[in-house]
């Protein structure tokens, strides 16, 4: 798998290495919380299948994760992941990130550098996520990314074993290449 670089962070495959540190990051229920599929209580186990799970699917090709890190660190500071739709011509993707690197616009950053490597060299026509309304920080990085709000679809997103409302955002190839061309 590539490695991704941006001015502050390195965005590279996931390693077994990572286990207790993606064990502690996601011991904190406020990022779980915000999260589609992750566990609850979150044991090292889970960090063990998950990141052999990871490192698998990495061989094949699809998904595409990656560990955020600091350049000059190689400490994880959350993940970010691309869902590739079967035909390859969109892809939805998800992140996290460990609670103490909350408003630093680290996710920022790691969803631009997704967004272009997704356009640039993955060739995805669209790219697409949501987020639990309760989760209003999650569309801010979004809309900085560039991607637009398109809708809320009320009590469309479940998680243990309450129902929210799911808060949609989509960005083409065409608006990020004319985003990426205006003034910075």
């Amino acid at each position: 798998m590539k490695i991704l670089q941006t001015e502050r962070l390195v965005l590279r495959p996931p390693r077994a290495q990572d286990a207790d540190r993606l064990t502690r990051l996601l011991q904190d229920r406020r990022i779980v919380d915000m999260t589609a599929v992750i566990p609850w209580p979150y044991r090292r186990e889970d960090a063990v299948g998950w990141l052999a799970d990871t490192v698998e699917n990495g061989r094949e090709g699809d998904p595409l994760t990656f560990a955020i890190t600091r350049r000059g660190a190689d400490e994880l500071l959350g993940v970010i992941g691309i869902h590739p739709a079967e035909h390859r011509l969109w892809a939805a993707f998800g992140y996290w990130l460990g609670v103490e690197y909350w408003g630093r616009g680290y996710m920022t950053e790691a969803l631009c550098e997704i967004l272009r490597y997704g356009f640039e060299e993955l060739g995805f026509r669209r790219m697409e996520a949501f987020h639990f309304a309760h989760n209003p920080a999650s569309g801010r990085v979004m809309q900085k990314a560039g991607l637009r709000h398109e809708g809320v679809q009320r009590l469309r997103a479940r998680r243990f074993e309450k129902v929210f409302d799911r808060v949609n955002y989509g960005i083409t190839d065409e608006e990020w290449r004319a985003a990426a061309k205006g003034p910075r």
